[in-house]
């Protein structure tokens, strides 16, 4: 009978195969006992056509949970043993299988050992992590195929370390020097962490930031190290930056990362040199060469110079050197010579000077004046010019061919030589006189000889013969009243020179030097008379005339005197502006101001508070609250702060103090709104020469640079005026506050010659190396019958040539400078014969630099006569001295004049503690010769000056205002020394990087930020010194002090690296 197969499947998974013959019943019954732990018992009844043939019992037990033992941490590539154990299972069968993942793992075996009933099982897994186990888990759990028997052990998330294999630098292409650049370093991903070291040419950098951790792959950290570079310098350039990643972690090699900076630098030159380096001579070849260091390099990023022009001259270059070569040399070729570095880099540099110097020989200038008049029993003097260098040697023959000395007929003729002009790399101008008294007829007159020698070349010659035919001598006192100019009229006065006993009249010319290049003959007026006196007429106004007086007799014509001026603007009526008086309210109108655009025309109001008071300028601010009762008005039409004549004096009328107060207010709101001039200037003289500007009197063109070398540069284009008794040659209208009762107050504007007669000197005050000042008092010279205290500069008894044209110059500029309340004031002059002496007013309270330092101890009491009672500098005093300099700066910047040397040493105090400035030129040579530091033959103040003055020779009004900044700067320290701490070389090397002097503790920092401003390295961006004064008149308002003098602290300043006379800079 065939067989047949019965399956039985139960619930719980396990099946049982029976076969049986085919066409029986078979039926079974069974019962299933599950059993804690996971065992399953299972019971079958089989019965065949009914009767029961088999009964079967099946049993299976899976083990415990399985338990893996082994470290979760592990290390890439690092093998690492797990063992899997589980006990309890049954039968023995039973598979220990493993997985990573979720994936499963070949290869492991498991072995059971019986445990009783049941058996136990063990598997051991030798595992290889990889980085991208990392975070995985690991599971082992009982298998009998196909089955898995019960829970998985699990050992995890398994921490899988591994390195990181790269890092890099995001490193710039190029740097421009100065800038300030971030390096970022980052690692790829590793387990931990990766730490990230700096380095710099081998030392190891500090301070980078902080690290940024952010996830990586395989749950890992990407590690982002970032390092801050200084100020880039030309010494970074090329400088290896790396960075490496610190781990213990085992990776191949050392994995790290570089940058190499490119810094690119303006040229970076050494000093000039000059072969041969000595003073050449006409015909000679010179060789200039200069070296730049830069980056880049472009070819031909070196040009020659010469200082003073605006050509490039040709030159020969190679690989950062240059060469200039100049063959023949000709005079006109010495001067100062300098290279100019351009490499796309800025800025555009220049390297120092490097001086070339010509020697050549004499030539009289004034070969044209061959003949010499003067009278049996009068002077005469004969005058020889030469130019040469070196210095000419000037001698005389007389009539006789024999040569004329000193010692020849002393008291009766001797010889003077002055240098006028030049230096020692220019060459010199020596004016030689012979004076010969009392006139002679049969022995003085005839050919006198002049030579002229300095051992380069021929001797020069000219031939003067004296006779008696007397020209006339030049008028004396030529000048222009202030009072007398309008808009149409001048009047000009004279003092007739010596006439040398002949009959002489006048010519008296005028000219437009905007339009008219010459005199015209056709408008010259003579004039006869002995009026000395002469008024043209028939001007047009604000336009800017030459004058020109002469005399002239039988014998000829003599040397003309000129003067410029300006006339004054159309007035106001002439203009159609009218000013008129409300009498019931006190109010004043005014209508018809042009408003043609022109923004350098205003109106000027003056008022006076009764008819017996002084006018002033309406509009100044008030101190104190006062009641106003304004009488009268009148009005000044100005351009360019040069005002015309005022108006007739109209009443305003109102007789209460209130009425006086709304008149006040109501000119005031006019004033605003027409943008009335506050302040009446007063307008500097216009030189007769139009070519470079006066180098040495520091006067020049508004807007315009003045190049100033190793030494003054005096152009043969400019022309100075004779030291004749000169009047100023400005316009001046008084308006400015005063500041308090002067004994010199009531001097005219006009300093002439005054006669040493009725000077009385009474002590030495101090000197220098070649000047001196003298305390001494003079008659007259104020007041008429009064007798006045004075200061004289003079020369000591050694002082050579050079030093007397220095200070002849100096009284020259100062002549020309109009009276200001913040300006020392020049009273007089004696230059006829030596000594010479400029008589100044005397400032009784010395020095501002020795007041200041003075003051130091807290509390100590300084100058009892300041104040009239005994007092400490207090806060308010010192910015009183600071805004009155920034105002005599102001005026001397309206004047278009550059001082060059302002520091508290070069400020004197005066009455009501005024502080006025003061050493236009030899004062610098007088006191603190220490605080200058060498240059040639002179010492510069190179801890005041401008950065810009420094490096490039440039001096500027806002060149003055970085002085200021550092006059300031003392003020606030009490006298320090600035940049007390560095070398004259080390404080230019700091500058240029950017450096500032820091703000004292005791300072509030609005008048620090003053300073800053003032120290700005674009000259424009500085302020002016109108500005400046504003807001120091802010600040002596504010209710606190900006200076607490009580918190100062001497030792913070004191120098620790003095000045020594060897440094170059």
């Amino acid at each position: 009978m065939a067989s047949v197969t019965v399956i039985f499947i139960f619930a719980v998974g396990l099946s049982e195969v029976f076969r049986f013959e085919r066409g029986i019943a078979v039926t079974a019954d069974s019962s299933v006992t599950v059993i804690s732990g996971g065992s399953t018992n299972l019971t079958c009844t089989y019965e065949v056509q009914g009767t029961s043939v088999v009964s079967l019992e099946w049993r299976k037990v899976p083990p415990d949970t399985p338990n893996i033992i082994g470290s979760s941490s592990m290390t890439e590539n690092i093998e690492t043993t797990l063992t899997c154990t589980a006990d309890m299972g049954y039968p023995d069968d039973l598979s220990l299988v493993w997985s990573n993942g979720g994936s499963p793992i070949a290869g492991p075996t498991t072995s059971s050992s019986a445990s009783g009933s049941h058996y136990s099982f063990a598997s051991t897994l030798t595992f290889t992590p990889r980085r991208q186990d990392n975070g995985n888990n690991i599971t082992c759990r009982a298998s009998r195929a196909p089955w898995i028997l019960g829970p998985p052990g699990t050992l995890g998330p398994i921490d899988v370390h591994f390195c990181c294999k790269m890092v890099s630098i995001s490193c710039p292409s190029r740097s421009a020097s100065g800038n300030i650049v971030q390096l970022s370093c980052q690692s790829d991903s590793s387990n931990p962490a990766t730490v990230l070291v700096w380095s710099t040419n081998n030392p190891v950098q500090t301070n980078p930031t902080g690290p940024v951790l952010e996830d990586g792959n395989f749950g890992g950290y990407e590690t982002t190290l970032s390092l801050t570079t200084g100020a880039l310098t030309k010494q970074d350039n090329g400088a290896t930056y790396r960075c490496c990643a610190m781990t213990t972690i085992s990776c191949a090699g050392i994995v790290c990362d570089s940058c190499v900076l490119n810094v690119e630098y303006p040229p970076d030159f050494s000093v000039p040199t000059v072969m041969p380096n000595r003073p050449v001579e006409e015909g000679d070849t010179v060789i200039l060469f200069c070296s730049a260091d830069a980056n880049p390099k472009p070819n031909d990023f070196i040009t020659w110079e010469k200082v003073g022009s605006l050509d490039f001259l040709p030159s020969v270059y190679s690989d950062g050197a240059s060469n200039l070569t100049l063959s023949s040399i000709r005079k006109e070729q010495a001067g100062s010579y300098r290279c100019q570095g351009n490499n796309g880099v800025p800025p555009v540099v220049h390297s120092s000077t490097v001086d070339v110097i010509v020697h050549y020989g004499v030539g009289i200038l004034n070969k044209k004046d061959t003949s010499v008049g003067a009278n049996t029993g009068f002077n005469a003097t004969l005058v020889c010019e030469a130019k040469g260098h070196p210095l000419p040697r000037m001698t005389w023959q007389g009539p006789a061919g024999v040569e004329i000395t000193n010692q020849t007929e002393p008291g009766r003729i001797f010889q003077a030589d002055t240098i006028i002009d030049g230096d020692d790399m220019f060459g010199f101008t020596v004016r030689s006189i012979l004076h010969i008294s009392q006139v002679t007829a049969m022995g003085d007159y005839g050919s006198y000889t002049c030579n002229s020698g300095n051992g380069i070349g021929m001797v020069d010659t000219v031939a003067i013969v004296l006779n008696d035919k007397v020209k006339p001598l030049p008028p004396e006192n030529v000048l222009i009243n202030p009072g007398t100019v309008t808009e149409s009229s001048v009047t000009i006065s004279w003092r007739p020179g010596n006439d040398g006993g002949e009959a002489q009249w006048f010519f008296v010319n005028y000219r437009e030097v905007e339009t008219t290049a010459e005199f015209d003959p056709n408008t010259q007026a003579r004039i006869d008379n002995d009026a000395y006196e002469y008024v043209i007429k028939g001007l047009r106004a604000y336009t800017v005339y030459e004058l020109e007086v002469y005399a002239e007799n039988r014998h000829g014509v003599g040397k003309s005197i000129t003067r410029i001026f300006r006339t004054r603007p159309d007035s106001p009526a002439n203009l159609g502006i009218v000013v008129t008086a409300n009498q019931d309210t006190g109010s004043v109108l005014v209508e018809g101001i042009p408003q043609d655009g022109d923004t350098s025309t205003c109106l000027q109001l003056e008022a006076r508070l009764t008819d017996q008071s002084s006018w002033f300028n309406y509009g100044d601010c008030l101190e104190t609250n006062t009641d106003l009762a304004i009488q009268e008005v009148r009005s000044s039409y100005c351009r360019n702060g040069f005002c015309s004549l005022a108006t007739s004096a109209i009443s305003v009328g109102g007789q209460s103090n209130n009425a006086g107060l709304i008149a006040g207010l109501v000119i005031l709101a006019i004033i605003a709104l027409i943008s009335i001039t506050l302040n009446v200037v007063t307008i500097r003289d216009i030189r007769r020469s139009r070519g470079p500007p006066r180098e040495n009197g520091k006067c020049a063109p508004k807007g315009k640079h003045i190049s100033q070398g190793k030494r003054a540069v005096v152009h043969e284009a400019v022309e100075y005026q004779d030291l004749d008794p000169v009047p100023l040659h400005v316009l001046a209208v008084s308006g400015s506050r005063n500041p308090g009762t002067s004994a010199y107050a009531s001097i005219s504007e006009t300093a002439t010659a005054f006669s040493r007669d009725k000077l009385r000197i009474e002590r030495e005050l101090g000197q220098g190396a070649f000047g001196k000042v003298m305390l001494g008092k003079a008659s007259d010279i104020v007041q008429f019958g009064t007798t006045t205290q004075v200061a004289l500069k003079t020369l000591r008894d050694d002082a050579d040539l050079m030093e007397r044209g220095d200070l002849l110059r100096e009284l020259d500029f100062m002549k020309q400078l109009p009276s200001h309340a913040n300006v020392v004031k020049l009273l007089g002059f004696c230059v006829d014969r030596d000594p010479i002496y400029i008589i100044m007013e005397y400032m009784t309270n010395g020095s501002l630099k020795d007041l200041l330092t003075s003051s130091r101890a807290k509390g100590k009491q300084v100058y009892s006569n300041l104040h009239g009672r005994s007092k400490s500098l207090t806060s308010r005093d010192l910015l009183k001295f600071a805004k009155d300099v920034a105002e005599g700066m102001a005026f001397l910047a309206l004047q278009q004049c550059i001082h060059r040397d302002l520091a508290a040493r070069n400020v004197l105090v005066g009455e009501n503690m005024v502080c006025k400035l003061s050493d236009f030129g030899l004062a610098r040579d007088i006191k603190n010769k220490r605080m200058y530091q060498r240059q040639s033959e002179g010492r510069l103040p190179i801890r005041w000056m401008a950065l810009e003055s420094v490096v490039d020779d440039v001096y500027t009004t806002e060149s003055d205002v970085w002085s200021y900044g550092i006059f300031l700067w003392e003020i606030v320290t009490l006298g320090a020394r600035p940049y007390p701490t560095m070398s004259a070389k080390t404080m230019i090397t700091k500058l240029q990087e950017g450096y500032r002097m820091p703000r004292p503790d005791h300072c509030q920092d609005e008048i620090y930020q003053l300073m800053l401003a003032c120290w700005q390295e674009e000259s424009t961006a500085r302020p002016s010194f109108t500005e400046i004064s504003q807001k120091l008149e802010k600040a002596l308002e504010s209710p606190h002090d900006c200076i607490a003098l009580s918190d100062y602290q001497e030792f913070q300043y004191e120098v620790t690296t003095p000045d020594s006379p060897d440094e170059r800079i």
